[in-house]
């Protein structure tokens, strides 16, 4: 009796997937063509435009200047800021209040040598907008900087540490102090531009597209699965009666229907997923390529939106109230799984969901396998 049900149910549901479909292909065609457009709208023309930034500085220091013109040489640097020096302070700061720099660095008087002598006086860095891509970039190169800093401050303080354990003498010791430290300014810092990465992704997959097409997909059949919702919820008391009496209870219905709903939406992904494949053929917009693992990856996706659908059946609301309760909960999921905001740029608390969300980890996936 039971895969007798499992029949029935998948001649109930066809109906219903006649109806999914339209509102897939609905929602795919808005959601895709957001996707396509994701790197005009993250990244603009104006944004792309190198960033002027302030540096206030003692030109008294001559090590100070000689690391000044490393680091402005850098590739990294040059192709992403434009550095302006600037007499003091107080003038960098109004400039950045003006919106004339977009940052300003404050590099202390003998930054330097405060750094060989372990001081550690710390660079103050000044935003004109914390909310911006930019920001997160400029930030992201900064780190990188100061932790190459960091590492040629402790192999510096190793070799000190070398000279005064073998003894040597005081005027030996201070010259391998100037060589090491000579050394790292023109040799370590300067080649940084091995390490730059000339294309910087704020979605850290293969491509902006690639990934919001893939995360549209996801976001589709969340979406359009509330049109199952009746198929699971509306079923008449005559019917569940007579299925009792044969010992089929409520998780065998909601068994048999988890099995109805997650083979339309494997249908649906794949008849998605070979769509885009097709369209790929036509445009170099998309970059999406049919593979053998991507159709395998669409079950584990299946699975993880039809039981998204089934939790939401067990609101007890009502079936507009499911429905409800389904594309609110869908919405709030792709927000904190990077579906419509970088997750660099999300607040904290939504960065650390991101990261566990399996959403976000299922896009990422599937933009390996689509590529």
């Amino acid at each position: 009796m039971f895969f007798r049900l499992i029949k029935t149910d998948f001649k109930r549901i066809t109906g219903y997937g006649i109806y999914m479909i339209i509102a897939a292909f609905v929602i795919m065609s808005v959601l895709l063509g957001l996707a396509i457009k994701a790197d005009d709208i993250l990244y603009s023309d104006d944004d792309q435009a190198p960033l002027n930034i302030g540096i206030v500085m003692s030109a008294d220091s001559k090590m100070a200047r000689m690391a000044y013109s490393t680091i402005e040489d850098m590739d990294s640097y040059r192709t992403s800021c434009v550095f302006t020096e600037i007499s003091d302070k107080g003038t960098a700061l109004s400039m950045l209040e003006d919106k004339k720099l977009f940052a300003v660095i404050y590099v202390p008087d003998n930054i330097i040598s405060d750094i060989m002598d372990g001081t550690n006086t710390p660079v103050e860095v000044y935003y004109s907008d914390m909310h911006s891509i930019n920001t997160f970039v400029l930030n992201d190169l900064f780190r990188s900087t100061s932790s190459m800093l960091g590492i040629s401050q402790a192999a510096i303080y190793s070799v000190q540490a070398i000279g005064r354990d073998m003894e040597l003498p005081a005027k030996m010791q201070e010259q391998l102090s100037n060589d090491i430290n000579a050394m790292f300014l023109s040799q370590v810092l300067n080649r940084a531009s091995t390490f730059a990465v000339n294309e910087i992704n704020a979605v850290r997959a293969v491509s902006t597209t690639t990934f919001y097409t893939c995360a549209a997909v996801v976001l589709m059949m969340m979406l359009s699965g509330s049109v199952f919702i009746p198929f699971i919820i509306d079923i008449p008391n005559s019917y569940k009666t007579r299925l009792r009496s044969y010992g089929i209870g409520a998780a065998s219905r909601t068994f048999s229907s988890f099995l109805s709903v997650f083979t339309w939406e494997y249908l649906l992904y794949m008849t998605v997923y070979t769509a885009l494949s097709a369209v790929s053929i036509f445009t170099d917009q998309l970059q999406i390529h049919m593979t053998a693992t991507g159709s395998l990856f669409g079950l584990a996706v299946s699975v993880l939106v039809t039981l998204l659908i089934i939790i939401a059946c067990f609101v007890p609301a009502g079936t507009n109230g499911c429905v409800l309760f389904l594309t609110v909960t869908a919405m709030i999921l792709a927000y904190l799984s990077g579906f419509f905001v970088p997750e660099a740029m999300l607040p904290n608390f939504a960065k650390e969901f991101c990261q566990l969300s399996p959403f976000n980890r299922l896009v990422h996936f599937m933009c390996q396998y689509f590529s």
